[in-house]
């Protein structure tokens, strides 16, 4: 499908018209004029306007040509007065489509349609016609037996391929039987019979409520033996419709016959004796339609029953013919077009990823350490800083308060979270010496090694961060749980960050590896100039090495402040324009704003600056590892934007 447009599945087969889009993976059902589905019947007025989805209680007016449903039409030459069925269908796309636009925003690249069993290339030409002139796409055609079983299939059916369906139609006039055989590619239709009575269910019950409530003279009986437009039947089958419907839930139901009769009150054993003509045959139409298609019970995998009001008797007499449980939908507006758009879905050759790549790894030297190595050097310095030059009151011999820099020791915390991505970002490209494995093992993944190295990462960093909150509150003699806070809280976040990388990196497309690789590589400079201006900040204040050997705290406390914002800088952006504004601004104004009072808030502001790089390094794995959902995000902020 082509970039920026939606798949369209129009279901022109039930028993009303429903449509469901596919927008990049996502199903999104179509609201048409305000409803979940469309009527089928067509009027047109005087002038020639259409008026598509009228209800049976909303009979046109006098000026007004009743149509009927266009897709019975489809074909007929003896059609009374003559009607275009091509020109009704193709509106009724159109209608369809331009809901479906104006709902998502997008043009239809690709329909599908469901049609019933049976259709010839006869009918199907006609649909392609209407399609064209409706300024849609070639459609994909897709019977409805098929659709209703894939649709049971990805809600958690299961049919091997080979073995065969039953599929009872009971949704619509008439009850339809068709027999399915899986495949990889889709489904066979091997045979299909109708169950047609003479009249169907809603006439035979809206006929036997009308005998039990009028008299012999009253002209309604006549016109439900010849229904027509003009007359107020339509409307009474529409009533029984409704009642039906009701009696899922109750035991009674009112159905409203025409003025000035008063209404009548019908209980689902009126709806069982309507019924019985259909379901005589059920048993007889199963057995036929299997003899057709050459199969056994022995051989059906299961049973598809599909209803829009509920036929009582009919589940237990297809589970009696077949010696299977049918699975019933009902109230499934979508069913069909959401499992025709199953059939049609693009099949596209799985992507490589992480974790079906093997990227070449070398034997593990110490260069290749430097970097954790001077991280792990800067952590260690400021947490020892913290401690020793930390001001401690005592009262007889007794440790009754203590003065440090919290925030400080957060950044050794969040350094230490910094060591440990180091070390992991080292694991899918090195290999210790001792780490080879037997030739018969298999070597890991690309994504296997990026999962345990970020794995070991989230937990080592909180880990060594705890571990420094402990032993800061054991060196000073005092209550740890300030200090327990305050390194776990510089590195949790970056631990948290860690976990979602490893969770995700190896869904990453296996080109994008290299630069992904190049990305998460921590920033030594920035880290180091960090470190470097946050201890002269503390030497400068506590007025210890190097600033009681050469004097001038105040110089050198802002000549702290100001590569602290420098690194602040650098850490927050990648973009060089962005880091040439605010450096030299970020250096300045740290500089001029350093005090004992502020000092500790702009190291929390570096924390925060960490703590983004890390989020953004996470939001583009996710955005790697899951780019149709970046895009719908995307999308979904530029819409809301403007």
């Amino acid at each position: 499908m082509p970039s920026g447009g939606i798949r369209l599945s129009i279901d022109l087969s039930s028993s009303a018209i429903a449509a469901t889009v596919d927008r990049h993976g996502a199903r999104i059902p179509v609201m048409l004029d305000g409803h979940l589905v469309m009527p089928h019947r067509v009027a047109v007025d005087h002038t020639g306007q259409l008026h598509l989805g009228m209800t049976a209680a909303a009979q046109p007016s006098a000026d007004h040509q009743f149509l009927g449903n266009p897709l019975e039409l489809l074909g007929k030459a003896d059609t009374d007065p003559p009607v275009d069925a091509v020109h009704l269908l193709a509106a009724q796309m159109w209608h369809v489509a331009d809901h479906a636009v104006r709902q998502v925003g997008e043009p239809v690249t690709a329909l599908t349609v469901t049609i019933p069993s049976g259709w010839g290339p006869r009918r199907r030409g006609h649909l392609t016609d209407a399609a064209t002139r409706a300024g849609l796409p070639a459609p994909a055609m897709v019977t409805a037996p098929a659709a209703l079983a894939a649709y049971t299939t990805t809600h958690g059916s299961t049919t091997p391929d080979g073995s065969c369906l039953l599929i009872c139609q009971a949704d619509r006039h008439p009850v339809t039987l068709t027999v399915l055989q899986t495949s990889t590619d889709g489904y066979r239709e091997l045979a299909t019979r109708a169950i047609d009575p003479p009249r169907d269910l809603n006439h035979l019950l809206a006929q036997r409520i009308v005998d039990a409530a009028t008299t012999d003279d009253d002209p309604l009986r006549g016109e439900l033996a010849q229904p027509t437009p003009e007359h107020d039947s339509p409307a009474l089958l529409e009533s029984v419709r409704q009642a039906r419907q009701l009696l899922a839930t109750q035991d009674r139901a009112p159905v409203l016959l025409p003025a000035p009769r008063k209404p009548a009150v019908i209980t689902r054993d009126d709806v069982t004796i309507a019924a019985q003509p259909l379901l005589d045959t059920v048993e007889r139409a199963v057995r036929d339609v299997l003899d057709a298609a050459d199969v056994g019970s022995q051989h059906l995998a299961g049973v598809i029953h599909r209803e829009a009001e509920a036929i009582p008797g009919l589940w237990d007499l297809l589970a009696a013919a077949t010696g299977l449980t049918p699975t019933t939908l009902t109230d499934h507006s979508h069913a069909l077009a959401d499992g025709a758009l199953t059939l049609t879905a693009p099949h596209h050759p799985r992507a490589v990823t992480a974790a079906d790549t093997h990227l070449p790894r070398v034997r593990l030297r110490i260069r290749d350490l430097t970097s954790a190595i001077l991280l792990a050097a800067c952590s260690l310095t400021l947490l020892l800083q913290a401690i020793l030059t930390a001001d401690i009151s005592t009262l007889f011999l007794r440790v009754v308060g203590v003065r440090t820099s919290l925030p400080q020791l957060g950044t050794a915390g969040a350094l230490a979270m910094l060591t440990a991505f180091a070390v992991a970002h080292l694991a899918p490209t090195t290999l210790l010496a001792a780490a080879r494995t037997a030739p018969t093992s298999p070597e890991p993944a690309t994504g296997s090694l990026i999962r345990r190295g970020y794995l070991a990462a989230a937990v080592g960093g909180a880990v060594t961060a705890a571990l420094y909150g402990l032993a800061t509150g054991t060196s000073v003699r005092f209550d740890y749980t300030p200090y327990l806070k305050w390194t776990l809280g510089g590195a949790l976040p970056l631990a948290v960050c860690a976990a979602v990388i490893a969770t995700t990196a190896p869904r990453i497309p296996a080109h994008t590896l290299p630069a992904w690789l190049a990305r998460t590589r921590p920033a030594i400079t920035q880290a180091a100039i960090a470190a470097t201006g946050i201890y002269l900040m503390r030497a400068a204040l506590t007025i210890t090495p190097p600033v009681d050997l050469t004097g001038m705290p105040g110089l050198i406390g802002s000549a702290g402040a100001a590569l602290l914002g420098v690194a602040t800088a650098l850490t927050t952006s990648r973009s060089r324009t962005i880091r040439t504004i605010t450096t030299a601004g970020l250096a300045i104004g740290y500089a001029i704003v350093f005090t004992y009072n502020t000092h500790g808030a702009l190291i929390v502001g570096y924390l925060v600056a960490l703590t983004w790089w890390g989020i953004q390094l996470t939001a583009h794995t996710l955005r790697l590892a899951f780019p149709a959902t970046g895009r719908a995000l995307r999308r979904v902020i530029d819409g809301q934007a403007s």
